[in-house]
């Protein structure tokens, strides 16, 4: 696993240690609302939801009833409201009846026509709040010029009109309205005619952009607008709706908040999803208004006293349904083209905010609901429907999300119509007959309704995009808002808001692509480390081409340029969905290289969260790379990655972890074809219990060369994670090693003139099977320092060690120099390109060149070492045939990935040689045969085994005796390389020398039949000179007459030379020595025919031959195999076709059969043997064997020093390395940082913090409470003027004291000016010392200037803001909305009572 990798913890990249936190599955494109209350178990709730919708109840009329009723009550409601803001001054509440029936005349018609037409059949048609404030703003902007064409008041007047506070003057009404009766009726009739106009003209505009934008097909091209400016937009809009909602409670405390009390339970009852909205909302709904008017009537009042106590609105009159043509076309010339044409600039912002809004809430959909609706089609068709609507004078219509998302929560299915055509036909009464109803709504409630309204604009885009936006982009909302604020006009905040966009743009411009190069895949990227052997690796390597895609960005990837990383990713799933690609062998991880990455704008981060979540709903992983811990903690706070599970330090750890992925998928399918055929598993096994034993299994590549015992040869050394440094560059004079377990990392020096220690950089980590200082070879020295970095064992080989090696066993010697030069060209061809490229393409290079580079040198070069592919041949003996089965193996063996693994070449030619061998029929059972002598060698190769894992015990008062214990039989004759022989089929008693001997005997060679026998005999009597002996350089040519099998002339002879020292001259050999020739060879084989059987079984070869024209088809797998559930037949052949990359169209060749199992994807810890025991007297006594158990654990980090520098300790369990500081910092200053700022240090902590907490809120409460029970602060008395006074003192004593205590101990830390200043620069610093300076310069010092300023009320809205960022940290989703919810009410209120005084 990727958690234990070598180089995860030599470089600490904190990858993830399991798959269980997979990228969360939120679903669904960009979306306008990217809100923070949609935490984790949220989204894992709504991903259990779209899952259950596969099956759907079945459809039900009360269910869809029910939803038509709540939606009905809400859009009345809201209807209402809206009437109210279009006309909200007192002297045009003549006029609400007429916004109310334009309102639900768009609910009406557009709601129908949606429920028939739109491809969403749950879709809920009405106008939205955004249209209704901008409503309100043309009838403000027209009022003021009426008045001012009629001359009704004066330029001062006309500036309070537009105002949101209620104008000082009664326009129209009362002693006015008796002087100007006349201009007074003239201004009402053009007023009510113009917004008629205005309404339908803007609606006729709306229809004509969406029907173009669909119709070109560019909704998708709106969410290319910067996230910032159309988050302001939106919060400037929440902002003015809490103003209505406020100005209608005419901002009295109780009434203000209770609403909006009423108004957050309904919202968080819909963001959260609280119960069943069937019984939740209308419950919610139904019971403040029963409690009101039930409390009414038992107090005995009626609706007129209510009224006059201003708890209800005045009273509105029904208006019929057809004045809405009478009033303006059938009054045309009482429309004011002069006054519409003020409304001009607001009305093209509206264009914008609504046809943005509009085009979001159908990207949201997907998220939102289980439906993928055409964004384009659908908006073409809410074009249609306003064109329609602007016929009726309505207002503008098109989808509302948070309407949908109540019907599909009712009904539990999202494609029942009746919902929305119930609820149209129900707005329809309305609109046809009365709209008394609204005469009996409190105040309280039409303004909780605004407050539900108003509430996801300030939560999901005031507050909730501070997830997604960075400081500087959450600025240009704030000042887009305070524009607003300032102004009163969105047109000076669309204008603030496109300059400071513009501003942030240029400064964040980037001018190249940021796609360096063209998209890799995961086999053109080499890495540093194999987790397996080079066999298994190159297994590995068409897995990874189809499941690893990986980016290289670089510059600053902004809005425009991070389409065009959509576009390749989108682009790369819509061909494998075009091209019907299987699941498996689809793309699974998206890796990005962020090495030349600068950063990314909000819109950027939203691409990537857009890319994110198409690729979690398609099963895809996406990592990064080589980021900035910066640049990584921005897009962790944006939610586009995890830190614990996504981020890794480099390409290199990246791409490692995917292929320990790939490696346990490759292993998980080797298991199911090991389920194919017993043989397949007991050769398995056979293959783990020699890994685990030695570390040569791809060194020496037949058993000939391992004749001799290689133990006797070489050294055993132990190394320790940290501690052990096998060699530094430039030593002269170091051993060969070899590794059998743990791992080494090299570093190489690069530079010249740099120092020795700055210029290290990691070149590789290498495991079992690795050779290292192969310099020492060739009589060089090292070339890099290898150090280990995990605790193991290795092999290594002294110069006298090697020499004597040379010339005792020189083919063993020339196998080992085979092994390490196939290891330097590879490592070499590797290292050179990876310096080829510069800068901008560094280490990433197709993986197929390192395999190209220099062909001919290649060639040469492994002409040498690969052994020879056996050959048609037709010898004959006694004037026989001998036949000889065809083995053409030159079409595969050609191939680029077999000619670098001269390893996998080897074995399967031990296959088709086996496969000859049975044809000869020397593996058939029959009658007992004769089993030839070992020659001397081989028997001191036994005894010295034997000797080794042997133990003196004491047997009562006799000598001690000698006895190999049962459990170690299977080790003594794996260290004579017998690898054929499971360990439970060896005997379970103790044996002497003798038996030993004997064992190996049997294990060593294979009995031979008379009739094999007398052929041995005919053929060597050919070959005899009268002397009954032949010469040992004859065995080659006779073993390929008696085989048909052309065998390597140096194989031959080494294993020859075993048998030849016993006779004289010790270059001959006897027949009965041949007989023991090929009693080895057919021994050797007897495991891989065992293998064949079971491929032959499964391909249903009669013959008992191979060849390169034999297939494996699916049908053929599905007919001898019945695959788990989820496995396909052809998934298991496309893995394991890796030497065609994948190609065969469902067709297995032989060699890419026989490759499934003879492919070890597996590095077993075993401990190798004890050193070498010659004799008797070597043999240790039974209490001195240590126990043969798994090496104590792992210590946690390690040190690697450099000389003159200080020590780099490396922890697994962080993520970077730390540089020792020799300097030691102020324990209390660190002690105080530790309790004030970091909660999980201690349990002390965590109670300051807890404490802290509870001041806060104590102190919001406290705020809240005092206009509730004291009133304003001008109104109240000196006692209890003092009491707030003593309690605010408290508060910011408490606030000063943490504040002064965190200071002091920040720059203690780093005793700088520069420190002191940077303190106060954090926002939430600067937070903090605004909340606690109004005591200390209002209070205390007395100036009347800063009261001017109004600082005591922004001290509070400040310490109010303590309580957003308290609640940052909360784990209840509600608490950070909540606080920000408290947040704006508070401070408009604030705002409102200091300018009021």
């Amino acid at each position: 696993h990727v958690g234990s990798s070598a180089l995860q913890q030599l470089k600490q990249i904190g990858g993830p240690l399991s798959m269980q936190g997979q990228v969360k599955n939120v679903t669904g494109p960009q979306h306008k609302r990217l809100s923070m209350l949609q935490q984790p178990q949220e989204r894992q709730t709504a991903t259990k939801d779209s899952q259950s919708n596969s099956t759907q109840p079945p459809h039900s009329v009360v269910s869809a009833m029910a939803a038509a009723l709540i939606n009905f009550m809400l859009m009345f409601c809201m209807c209402a409201s809206y009437g109210m803001i279009m006309f909200r001054e007192s002297r045009h509440k003549a006029h609400r009846a007429l916004g109310v029936k334009m309102c639900l005349s768009s609910a009406f018609l557009g709601g129908g026509l949606m429920s028939v037409l739109s491809g969403i059949p749950v879709a809920i048609g009405g106008t939205d709040l955004n249209p209704a404030v901008f409503y309100g703003t043309f009838v403000d902007v027209i009022a003021e010029d009426l008045a001012m064409q009629l001359g009704l008041t004066d330029g001062a007047d006309a500036r309070r009109l537009k105002s949101s506070l209620p104008t000082s003057r009664d326009l129209c009404t009362g002693q006015h309205l008796l002087n100007h009766r006349f201009e007074c009726e003239k201004y009402h009739e053009q007023l009510r005619a113009t917004t008629i106009f205005a309404v339908a003209t803007s609606s006729a505009m709306l229809g004509v952009i969406y029907f173009a934008l669909g119709r070109l097909r560019l909704t998708g091209y709106m969410s290319a607008i910067p996230l910032s400016i159309t988050e302001g937009f939106l919060a400037c809009i929440g902002y003015k709706v809490f103003n209505y909602a406020l100005y209608f409670c005419q901002f009295e405390p109780l009434h203000f908040m209770s609403a909006a009390a009423l108004g957050l339970l309904l919202y968080f009852c819909k963001a959260l999803h609280i119960g069943r909205p069937a019984i939740v909302l209308p419950l919610v709904l139904m019971i403040p208004l029963g409690l009101f008017w039930g409390g009414v009537f038992a107090l005995g009042y009626d609706a007129a006293y209510m009224r006059e106590s201003k708890w209800l609105f005045s009273e509105m009159e029904n208006e019929p349904f057809y004045l809405v043509w009478a009033d303006c076309l059938g009054k045309h010339q009482q429309i004011n083209l002069n006054a519409w044409s003020k409304t001009v600039p607001d009305l093209m912002v509206m264009l914008i905010v609504c046809t943005l809004d509009c085009a979001l809430k159908l990207r949201a959909t997907e998220s939102k609901l289980p439906l993928q609706p055409d964004p384009d089609a659908e908006i073409m068709r809410f074009g249609v429907f306003n064109c329609l609507l602007s016929l009726c004078g309505g207002a503008a219509t098109y989808m509302q999300l948070k309407f949908n998302v109540i019907s599909f929560g009712v009904m539990r299915n999202a494609d029942d119509r009746r919902a929305g055509m119930f609820y149209a036909l129900l707005c329809g009464v309305c609109y046809f007959t009365t709209i008394e109803l609204f005469n009996y709504l409190p105040k309280v409630f039409l303004s909780a309704l605004l407050f539900f309204a108003g509430a996801g604009f300030v939560i999901d885009n005031l507050w909730g995009s501070r997830k997604y936006l960075h400081l500087s982009e959450g600025l240009e909302i704030v000042g887009i808002v305070a524009v607003f604020v300032i102004s009163g006009q969105l047109l000076f905040a669309v204008l603030a808001g496109s300059l400071l966009s513009g501003i942030a743009f240029i400064a964040k411009y980037a001018r190249v692509s940021a796609i360096a190069g063209r998209p890799l895949r995961g086999n053109e990227v080499i890495t540093r480390e194999r987790p397996v052997g080079e066999v298994a690796h190159q297994s590995l390597i068409h897995i990874a081409a189809a499941w690893m895609l990986i980016l290289r960005l670089k510059g600053y990837v902004f809005f425009s340029s991070s389409q065009a990383i959509l576009q390749c990713i989108e682009g790369h799933f819509k061909d494998e969905d075009m091209s019907c690609v299987p699941q498996y062998k689809r793309l699974k991880y998206i890796i990005f290289c962020a090495k030349l990455l600068d950063g990314m704008d909000a819109s950027g981060a939203l691409c990537m969260l857009r890319i994110r979540r198409a690729a979690a709903r398609r099963g895809v992983r996406v990592l990064w790379t080589d980021l900035t811990e910066s640049l990584a903690e921005e897009l962790s706070f944006r939610e586009i990655l995890d830190m614990d599970l996504d981020l890794y330090e480099d390409l290199d750890a990246a791409v490692t972890f995917v292929e320990h992925q790939i490696l346990d998928y490759r292993a998980a399918q080797q298991d199911k074809w090991m389920q194919l055929h017993p043989a397949f598993e007991a050769d398995a096994k056979l293959m783990r219990q020699r890994i685990c034993f030695e570390p040569f299994r791809e060194i020496f590549l037949s058993e000939g060369a391992r004749i001799g015992c290689p133990w006797r040869y070489c050294s055993r050394l132990h190394i320790k994670r940290g501690e052990t440094i096998l060699c530094r560059t430039g030593d002269a004079n170091q051993p060969l090693y070899l590794i059998h377990s743990g791992a080494v990392a090299l570093w190489e020096c690069h530079g010249a003139g740099k120092n020795h220690s700055l210029a290290k950089r990691l070149s590789s980590v290498r495991r079992q099977g690795w050779f290292l200082n192969t310099q020492a070879v060739f009589g060089q020295p090292a070339s890099a320092d290898a150090v280990a970095v995990e605790d193991g064992e290795v092999l290594c080989w002294s110069k006298e060690q090697w020499w004597q090696l040379a010339n005792e066993r020189p083919l063993m010697m020339m196998e080992l120099m085979k092994a390490v030069m196939r290891q330097e060209i590879i490592f070499k061809q590797e290292h050179d390109l990876e310096h080829l490229h510069d800068a901008e393409n560094e280490r990433y290079s197709r993986r197929r060149n390192a395999f190209e580079v220099s062909e001919q040198h290649n060639k040469d070069a492994m002409e040498t070492m690969l052994p020879s592919p056996a050959q048609t041949c037709e010898p004959t003996s006694g004037g026989q045939k001998v036949p000889a089965p065809p083995i053409i193996l030159s079409e595969v063996f050609g191939h680029k990935s077999m000619q670098m693994l001269p390893q996998l070449q080897a074995r399967i030619t031990d296959m088709f040689i086996a496969s000859a061998l049975g044809a000869l029929g020397f593996f058939l059972p029959g009658e007992e045969g004769i089993l030839p002598e070992l020659p001397k060698l081989l028997k001191e190769c036994l005894r010295i085994a034997f000797f080794t894992f042997a133990e003196r015990r004491a047997v009562g008062d006799d000598l001690p005796q000698i006895v190999l214990p049962a459990s170690r039989v299977i080790k003594a004759l794996l260290h004579v390389g017998i690898f054929h022989v499971h360990a439970e089929k060896v005997c379970k008693d103790d044996l002497l020398l003798e038996g030993f001997l004997d064992l190996g005997r049997k294990c060593h060679l294979a009995r031979l039949a008379p009739s094999q026998l007398e052929k041995i005999e005919l053929l060597c009597s050919r070959h005899d000179d009268g002397t009954g002996l032949f010469a040992v350089a004859e065995t080659t040519d006779m073993l390929k007459m008696l085989f048909g099998i052309e065998f390597d002339v140096a194989i031959n002879d080494a294993v020859a030379q075993c048998w030849g020292p016993e006779t004289y001259p010790d270059t001959h050999i006897t027949s009965e020595q041949f007989a023991g020739i090929v009693s080895w060879y057919v021994k050797r084989r007897e495991r891989d025919w065992n293998l064949l059987q079971g491929v032959l079984e499964i391909l249903k070869c009669t013959n008992n031959l191979l060849s390169d024209s034999t297939f494996l088809e699916v049908d053929d797998l599905r007919s001898h195999f019945s695959p788990p559930e989820g496995t396909l037949p052809e998934e298991m052949i496309w893995g394991a076709d890796w030497i065609s990359g994948g190609q065969g169209q469902g067709i297995l060749d032989v060699c890419s059969f026989l490759t499934v199992f003879l492919t070890n994807l597996q590095l077993e810890s075993g401990r190798l043997p004890p050193a070498c025991a010659f004799s008797e007297s070597d043999v240790l006594d039974a209490a001195e064997w240590p126990a043969m158990s798994c090496d104590d654990i792992l210590e946690r980090s390690i040190s690697y020093h450099s000389p003159g520098h200080t020590a780099v300790v490396v922890s697994i369990d962080k993520k970077t390395s730390e540089t020792l500081d020799p300097f030691q910092t102020p324990r209390w200053a660190r002690i105080t940082l530790d309790l004030l700022e970091i909660p999980e240090s201690s349990k002390a902590a965590l109670c300051i913090t807890r404490c802290m907490a509870g001041v806060v809120v104590l102190n919001v409460i406290c705020i809240c409470l005092e206009p509730l029970i004291s009133g304003k602060r001008a109104n109240q008395t000196s006692e209890a003027r003092s009491i707030w006074l003593t309690a605010d003192i408290f508060f910011i004593s408490v606030f000063s004291l943490d504040l002064l205590l965190r200071w002091l101990a920040t720059v203690s830390l780093d005793p700088k000016l520069m420190t002191a200043v940077s303190f106060f620069t954090h926002p939430a610093n600067i937070c903090d010392l605004i909340a606690i300076c109004e005591i200390f310069f209002d209070h205390l010092m007395h100036l009347p200037l800063l009261r001017a300023l109004m600082l005591e009320r922004i001290a509070r809205i400040f310490r109010i803001a303590k309580l957003v960022m308290l609640s940052k940290d909360s784990k209840l989703p509600a608490v950070a909305p909540l606080a920000a919810f408290i947040l704006v009410i508070m401070g408009m209120y604030l705002i409102y009572i200091e300018q009021d005084a």
